[in-house]
């Protein structure tokens, strides 16, 4: 970065010719520095912030194992149905049938038909998840017992890195009983635990799955509802011999994953046809299941997470975290058939309340859980506590760092114990129901109590974060352990110690995964306040032209690199020194990097000639604090839980406020009467775009009653309204007219602007249309369609979608780097000659030429935004590119001035008038209005709101990941899902620069002393303008990121942390870098090419 500001002081009029690239380097440097900055604050904000735990590669031994109770099952048949929520599968009855559900109510029925028939074979229970509810993370505590933490969360989608190292019952089965394990069905299985290998002397990490026995399929196509299904329930027809002559290979554990649920509920919603179907098949399938089992075969039917109503999950409602168990044993009992399990054997605390508003989440203590008027009471039981009890009922050890409590039922029956040591007889004695489950609750602690002593309890051990409640935790122990070996006569009082010290370990575990580091989170959130100042500081110096080599923003720069470079140095040796215990290098360097590079700039004073500019940071004046009101808004609301929850109306109310008004007062004061009638038109214009952006909503669940979605067809449907699809191809076609309008008002459209926007823009639109059009009929004629014409629809909608982007691609860079300006060229008068012989041109559209040909660049940035928005989205779209650019001409219309004196330039410094004097003649550059900035940091707001989004992880629109794709890729699939979450704040980042090109003739140099014959072609210097815009904008967002952090810092406490205020933070900080990022782009790669266009198309 010290080779970008070397200031340029070979001659004099090398800035006449090398403006271009010194501007462009002064750009850059401002931008990657605040990059910088700000990266920086959300790194060490986030290391205080985001919850990470270590995790302990130790596996379980044999020989811990001794106090084993007889294993009571062979083989275990594991079916996992994705996203089964609890009321699916749980019998309701029908007394109150209003509140049945026809489409998933009572359709899956075979559990709690075998478990009213032969209760002691079959028990069902509620089944409670932790959030997040994505599948990966169920996965690994269904298989390791562990507690799941924020950072695991955007691993999901990451494939690379996601084998589980940790302990697991699978691990246990595979090592130490060398069962057989196949799986069929979702891939994710194989991605944790891989497959085994062939040979046993391999020296790479051996998976778990056997290959003959396994087969497993890509999980991420949404669309597909039922290929995965279908191979599960061949796969286990054919190792179960169902329907089969062949005899099946061997097999001792068997995992089958069904997604075709989760799918259904994704793509339809959680009332639709397709899930009862599934439910339907489902059933059939347990049917033969059961039938053909064998006697030694442990049947265990489970689902990961439940859904919410729009068939998502990911958060933390009751209804994302409600699944159930089932577990059956075909002729051995489950519990004793003859005595009924004690009540001391079960948790004693109230019941809990569920109705579907109150989200509480229940923790492992409370045993029964209220599920509403048609389930009434359930038994409830953690999701971890399935690895203790599996693990135990076949005989291995407990994984190593399993923090659940085995289910007391499953154990409850008389038993023979295993020797201690091999040399014993087996003792005749037999256990009753009693001592064996005191036993089992016993050696499920001693496992707990290792994990404590590993984790925590010696110095040397990784997790400090659980140390200062080792004592305690020990203590609980102890005593268990007293009683367990005393009181022989009392087990009861021993079970309820060993559970006592499991449960209160699990608290405090759940406690102290949610703890802070509060001092890096101050140090991120002051640094983001002073690159708030910096960029304060930045705008003041490039308000004063940049022409001559003591300019402020010129010597500015390099005093900032140097501090930065000295910072860094200081950052290391501070490291090295171990001043700060919480940091590491990495932050070390950035910290001292970025207060030098803060320090630098905010201590400098302009020098020589340029002494006497004011850059000094003040307090603003009133009128721009008046403006700036509506920002201090929406940051303050950030504060507050309900505001953030509402957010979507707050903005559309301040977005009135900032443009609005000052448009209506300005209007009216207006002097001349076209001056106050364009406000007029473009304020009543932008209004009335934001108010129908607002009409198209959908809603988070803590909005619930108040709030009616239009977004979608319905509040449990993912289909879009049929009003929308009507509105698509007509939308399309019309779009093309507004750019051609916008720019007409300015007489701009002009040159290749009709072929641009007329023809290939307009094909890019279509295209995004039709690929929604197709994608409503699969979905919703999907009876009227034969297997063929599904087929062709799902090609159209693949290449549809395919030319679209690749339209977008072809029109933003090979076709705009061909097209020549917006400039129509005509001669005027053949015979009149001028002075230097030359026929005199007439040239339209030259006083925008700079906006027109920009434009065309958003235009076809905003395609690919439209295709991947969902067909309302497109509407949204639609309105927020009008009342952007009405934004543009407000601004326009508001900073016309009247024509300024020339602009001097370094080229007449070596005449007889002084510098001082040059530096007087120079005048400011010429500045946006600040209200309609913060109007647009508000439209982007508002797109983001109105095109189907809120601030949670729920509405993510995962459907949009295939768009042009087949099945999810690992790069492409993000980046589609991210252009559809941030297509309004991509938009309204691409049209900062219109702002400032907006009738910026390139004519500034004919006004020049007539010194040469070069300076009669245009300059190429737009970028203080557009930079200061840009400036604006970033400083307004981190503004509203600091004071997020802010408040962030002072509610680390509040109960609704993670749900609420934890996404708002994480999208204002994707938003942050997301600016600096696109304004770096647009700056580095789009402007100088739009300069070289335009210079080469007036370079005669």
């Amino acid at each position: 970065m010290q080779s970008k500001s070397k200031s340029e002081s070979n001659t004099k009029d090398s800035t006449r010719n090398g403006s271009s690239s010194s501007s462009t380097r002064i750009t850059t440097t401002v931008l990657l520095l605040l990059l910088l900055l700000h990266a920086t604050a959300i790194h060490l904000f986030c290391q205080g912030f985001l919850l990470s735990r270590i995790t302990l590669s130790d596996h379980s031994q044999e020989e811990q194992h001794q106090l084993g109770i007889q294993p009571s099952h062979k083989k275990l048949i594991l079916i996992l149905i994705d996203a089964l929520r609890y009321d699916f599968i749980l019998p309701h009855s029908n007394n109150h049938t209003q509140l049945l559900d026809p489409f998933n109510h009572n359709q899956l029925t075979l559990p709690a038909r075998l478990t009213t028939t032969h209760p002691h074979h079959s028990k069902l229970f509620h089944f409670q998840a932790d959030p997040p509810t994505t599948t990966l993370q169920r996965l690994k505590a269904l298989t390791t017992g562990t507690l799941p933490t924020f950072i695991d969360m955007g691993q999901n989608f990451a494939d690379h890195n996601i084998r589980i190292h940790e302990d697991s019952w699978l691990h246990q089965l595979h090592l130490h009983a060398h069962q057989k394990i196949g799986l069929a069905g979702d891939d994710t299985w194989l991605k944790l635990f891989g497959n085994a290998h062939h040979h046993h002397h391999q020296t790479t990490p051996d998976g778990i799955f056997n290959p003959n026995i396994t087969s497993a399929y890509e999980s991420f196509n949404v669309e597909d509802l039922d290929t995965v299904d279908n191979g599960v329930r061949d796969h286990f027809y054919k190792m179960l011999n169902i329907q089969g002559t062949t005899p099946s290979p061997p097999w001792d554990i068997l995992i089958g994953h069904f997604l075709g649920l989760d799918h259904a509920g994704h793509r339809f919603g959680a009332s639709h046809p397709s899930v009862r179907s599934k439910l339907r098949e489902y059933d059939d399938f347990l049917e033969k299941l059961v039938e053909r089992i064998e006697d030694d075969t442990l049947l265990v039917v489970m689902g990961d997470h439940g859904m919410d109503a729009k068939g998502d999950h990911g958060g933390d409602s009751f209804w994302e975290v409600s699944t159930a168990l089932w577990v059956y044993s075909k002729t051995r009992p489950l519990v004793s058939p003859h005595e009924p399990l004690p009540s001391w054997a079960l948790d004693h605390h109230h019941h809990h309340h569920h109705h579907h508003h109150h989200h509480t989440s229940s923790s492992s203590s409370n045993s029964h859980v209220n599920l509403g008027p048609t389930l009434g009471t359930w038994r409830t039981i953690s999701q971890i506590d399935i690895v203790p009890t599996l693990s135990l009922l076949l005989g291995v050890p407990i994984p190593f760092s399993n923090l659940g409590m085995l289910i007391p039922e499953l154990f409850f029956r008389p038993s023979h114990p295993l020797p201690t040591t091999p040399h014993d007889a087996t003792p005749a004695v037999n256990l009753s129901a009693t001592d064996t489950l005191t036993r089992a609750m016993a050696a499920n602690a001693a496992q707990l109590s290792r994990f404590v002593e590993r984790y925590a309890g010696s110095p040397d051990s990784p997790g400090h974060d659980l140390a200062p409640h080792v004592p305690q935790l020990r203590e609980l122990y102890t005593r268990a352990e007293a009683l367990y070996r005393e009181q022989q006569q009392r087990p009861e009082e021993a079970f309820r110690a060993h559970r006592a010290f499991a449960t209160s370990l699990l608290a405090t575990s759940r406690r102290i995964w949610a703890q802070f580091i509060p001092s890096l989170m101050v140090l991120g959130t002051a640094l983001m306040a002073l690159s708030l100042l910096v960029t304060c500081k930045l705008l003041n110096c490039i308000q004063w032209s940049a022409d001559t080599r003591h300019a402020p923003i010129r010597t500015i720069l390099p005093v900032a690199l140097s501090r930065g470079a000295s910072g860094l140095a200081i950052g290391a040796l501070s490291f090295w020194g171990g001043t700060f215990r919480e940091m590491s290098l990495v932050s070390s360097l950035l910290i001292g990097a970025s207060l030098g590079i803060c320090l630098g700039i905010l201590g400098h004073r302009p020098f020589d000639e340029a002494a006497h500019l004011d850059v000094r940071l003040k307090v603003p004046s009133w009128g721009t604090l008046f403006k700036l009101i509506p920002v201090g808004l929406h940051a303050l609301a950030l504060g507050s839980n309900s505001y953030t929850v509402w957010e979507d109306r707050v903005v559309q109310y301040l977005v009135s406020f900032s443009v609005f008004l000052p448009i209506l007062y300005k209007a009216v004061g207006a002097a001349q009467a076209r001056q106050r009638n364009r406000l007029m038109l473009f304020g009543v214009l932008f209004a009335g775009c934001v108010r129908l952006m607002g009409l198209s909503t959908v809603c988070r669940e803590e909005q619930q009653g108040a709030c009616t979605v239009t977004f979608y067809a319905g509040a449990t449907s993912s289909g879009s309204p049929s009003w929308a699809m009507s509105v698509l191809l007509p939308l399309a076609l019309v779009l093309p007219i507004v750019p051609a309008w916008f720019l007409g008002t300015v007489d701009a459209y002009r040159g290749p602007a009709s072929l641009f926007f007329g023809a290939v823009w307009r094909a890019l639109l279509l295209c995004a249309a039709q690929y929604w059009i197709t994608d409503y009929l699969i979905a919703h004629d999907s009876s009227l369609l034969t297997p063929a014409l599904a087929a062709q629809a799902k090609l159209v909608k693949l290449w549809v979608a395919r030319l679209g982007i690749g339209l977008s691609l072809f029109s933003g860079t090979l076709l705009w780097l061909i097209l020549p300006p917006c400039i129509d060229v005509s001669p005027l008068d053949p015979d009149e000659k001028q002075g230097g012989g030359k026929p005199r041109l007439l040239v339209l559209g030259f006083a925008n030429a700079y906006a027109s040909t920009y434009l065309m660049f958003v235009a076809a940035c905003f395609g690919a935004l439209y295709l991947v928005a969902q067909p309302v989205g497109q509407v949204v779209l639609a309105l927020g590119l009008v009342a952007a650019l009405s934004l543009v001409l407000l601004n326009h219309s508001l900073t016309e001035a009247p024509p300024s004196p020339p602009p001097s330039s370094s080229t007449i410094t070596h005449q007889t008038c002084s510098r001082t004097q040059g530096w007087l003649r120079s005048q400011r550059i010429h500045q946006s209005d600040l209200n309609m900035l913060v109007g647009l940091h508000f439209l982007g707001h508002m797109i983001f709101f109105g095109t189907g989004h809120q601030v949670t992880l729920a509405t993510i629109q995962w459907k949009v990941g295939f768009v042009g794709l087949q099945q999810a890729h690992k790069l492409l699939s993000p980046i589609l899902i991210l252009l559809n979450t941030f297509a309004g704040f991509f938009l309204v980042a691409l049209c900062v620069p219109l702002f400032a090109l907006w009738n910026l003739s390139p004519s500034h140099a004919i006004h020049r002393l007539k010194i040469s014959e070069e300076s009669l072609r245009p300059t190429r210097r737009i970028r203080p303008e557009v930079l200061h815009a840009q400036l604006i904008f970033i400083a307004i967002q981190s503004a509203v990121t600091a004071l997020n952090m802010l408040f962030i810092c002072a509610l680390k406490r509040h109960l609704m942390l993670f749900k609420i205020f934890f996404p708002k933070i994480l999208a204002n900080f994707f938003l942050v870098i997301g600016f600096d990022l696109v304004f770096l782009i647009v700056s580095v790669l789009v402007l100088p090419v739009l300069m070289v266009k335009i210079h080469h198309f007036f370079a005669v």
